[in-house]
């Protein structure tokens, strides 16, 4: 009987398919020399290169000099099997000379015999969240008078005297007056917890895009901004705070077009090498699970999306669970959980997540790595050395 030929190794442009110029965020494909293969138009524009002008450079060539070794290292280790493939952040240097900050999600992409054939790479632009700058009075006039859909005044207790300018949908002016920040039923900050910014004003700080999710009765989400510093009074004293705020739901949409879309989602997921899956942030529910967590926890699609994520965890670990996803004030966190396989086995993972909003709704993005080798070796050189000692 004839061997059955092996099926071919996929191009690297079918491994994302129509996603990958719709995609929002940068899109790369290497050869195992760390040559461009193919490059999306954002990833190109971030870079300020055409993407014909990309394919003919190497991945080092537009890295940071003090990131070159780090990168070449990582890529290495995951390409070999030595480690896997992780979230990074490094610089990478625009055409003009400009530096950029960046999260770099990589994959290794291997035929069926194991051998690794392209690498891939989600690059996300960072360099705004790494800016901390103080507002001067010069720029923030600048904003009231350019950029703002209303003006907000506070007394000394940061509780609001008046709003001019705000009106529904952002929030209405009667729920308002006379309260703080964080007593205003609806708001949910979305970058730091309300007591981060309490402690932020307390030490009297300006403050700058601070984004608030305002939940409105009708359900729908809005994107709320503000932004704002103290007011003196002639004697040095506080007198209270002013700022700006703005209704930026459209352009977070834009920029969470990713997150709202499954079937987007779905494709991501089952190119990457990393076990992944979106959790709602209320109910726990499992809304996307990728091939590689099936194969990890040896569950089916259907039996994952008839589950909830407490349900993969030891009874005792559930309380932290729940506290876990009710901390909403960072978008990105990692922390090591056990987790049980539908065979009964009891693995040790770290779990990197994200907060998003999927489907219209909160929910939480998670990358899962196994470390119970690790955990167990560990486990068994404490051992040893309480013996020893």
């Amino acid at each position: 009987m004839a061997s059955r030929k092996p099926e071919p190794t996929p191009r690297p442009e079918a491994l994302f398919g129509p996603l990958f110029e719709q995609f929002p965020v940068g899109l790369a494909i290497f050869n195992m020399d760390g040559r461009f293969l193919h490059a999306n138009a954002v990833l190109a524009r971030m870079l300020g290169y055409t993407v014909e002008e990309l394919l003919q450079r190497n991945h080092l060539e537009v890295i940071h000099a003090d990131d070159r070794e780090s990168s070449s290292l990582s890529r290495a280790q995951a390409i070999s099997g030595k480690s896997k493939p992780r979230l990074n952040e490094r610089r990478y240097v625009r055409k003009d000379g400009g530096t950029i900050w960046a999260q770099v999600a990589g994959g290794v992409v291997r035929d069926n015999a194991g051998t690794p054939v392209y690498t891939s790479a989600v690059i996300s632009d960072v360099t705004a969240l790494k800016r901390t700058a103080r507002m001067s009075e010069q720029r923030f006039r600048r904003m009231v008078e350019m950029s703002s859909d209303w003006y907000w005044t506070q007394d000394q207790e940061f509780r609001f005297v008046d709003v001019p300018g705000l009106e529904p949908p952002d929030v209405d002016t009667d729920v308002v007056i006379g309260k703080a920040r964080w007593e205003i039923t609806g708001l949910a900050p979305m970058q730091e917890s309300w007591e981060q910014h309490k402690a932020r004003l307390r030490r009297l700080e300006s403050f700058s895009d601070f984004v608030l999710l305002r939940y409105k009765t009708s359900g729908e989400l809005r994107y709320l901004s503000v932004s704002g510093e103290p007011l003196f009074d002639e004697h040095g004293r506080l007198r209270g705070y002013h700022g700006i705020g703005k209704d930026i739901t459209e352009r977070s949409r834009d920029q969470k077009a990713l997150e709202e879309s499954e079937e987007r989602y779905r494709l991501l997921f089952e190119v990457h090498p990393q076990p992944m899956w979106v959790v709602d942030a209320g109910s726990f529910a499992f809304l996307a699970v990728n091939g590689a967590a099936l194969a990890l926890y040896g569950y089916s699609r259907e039996e994952f999306r008839a589950m909830t994520a407490d349900q993969i965890r030891p009874p005792e670990d559930v309380a932290g669970l729940r506290k876990a996803f009710e901390d909403r004030s960072a978008d990105y966190r990692q922390r090591i959980w056990r987790h049980r396989k539908k065979s009964g086995e009891l693995i040790h993972v770290k779990v990197v997540s994200f907060n998003l909003e999927f489907s219209g709704r909160p929910a939480r993005l998670g990358v899962i790595y196994d470390v119970t080798g690790q955990v167990n070796a560990e486990r068994k050189a404490e051992k040893s050395d309480t013996r020893g000692s």
